[in-house]
């Protein structure tokens, strides 16, 4: 099906032979970790879908201080927890986790998500191929090809619907991009009214955007209407 890879860190790889025995039936590849240390030391994979429990997540987000997403070089990380453990699972997304699944989990259902994730990343491949030249502000340097945000010489860690939107955003500062329009952009899928996902990611970028750059608003809510980049902050070159 592709020629990405799925990485799963689990102790007890018996637990996921459900989920690896789907995975090779749909050909979609796949390597097993017992844990992240033996997973940095050993993997030279890039831009993979990264399956891990909220629990190693938050802990490597402590040993590390802050979870950087660039040191795994994944696109989409899945974390995983048993069902009364939503503590963690909630932690897990505000540290930069792109969803979650419960257990005891259905190996089906992992697959389809991974399937649709790796749908959607070759959409957004094709969507930016005719497109690849960077966006230069006085203060800000965004590169489609290697999904490189740079703020004020400082490279931002952001999640790949995190850069979707403020690359779609910056591209045409002086459009507003209307909730749904951004809603299916990150998900591939219809709002149903629900714009609680997007506004959470929005969120999340703007307060990452202002821990680099205190003095500036870099994206507007236009009321009624969506989102703008905020093209007074940083003039074009």
């Amino acid at each position: 099906m592709s020629n990405r890879k799925v990485i799963v860190i689990v102790k007890n790889s018996n637990a996921f032979e459900p989920l690896f025995n789907y995975l090779s039936s749909r050909d979609i590849i796949y390597q097993h970790f017992e844990d992240f240390e033996s997973y940095l030391k050993a993997h030279d994979y890039k831009c993979h879908f990264l399956l891990a429990s909220a629990n190693d997540l938050i802990e490597i987000h402590k040993q590390k201080e802050r979870f950087c997403r660039s040191q795994y070089n994944s696109t989409y990380i899945l974390a995983y927890e048993h069902s009364h453990q939503l503590d963690r699972l909630k932690t897990s997304l505000a540290i930069g986790a792109d969803d979650f699944i419960t257990l005891p989990y259905d190996p089906e259902l992992i697959g389809l998500k991974i399937e649709s994730q790796f749908k959607h990343i070759k959409y957004l491949e094709a969507l930016y191929q005719a497109d690849q030249s960077a966006i230069v502000y006085k203060n800000m340097t965004i590169d489609p090809f290697s999904k490189q945000i740079y703020l004020k010489n400082q490279r931002l860690e952001l999640t790949q619907s995190e850069f979707n939107i403020l690359y779609t955003l910056a591209k045409n500062p002086n459009e507003v991009y209307n909730m749904e329009y951004l809603f299916h952009m990150i998900t591939g899928q219809k709002s149903l009214g629900d714009y609680n996902a997007l506004m959470t990611h929005v969120s999340r970028l703007r307060k990452k955007l202002s821990q680099v750059d205190t003095n500036h608003h870099y994206i507007i809510t236009v009321r009624n209407r969506g989102y703008k980049f905020n093209p007074n902050v940083a003039e074009l070159y």
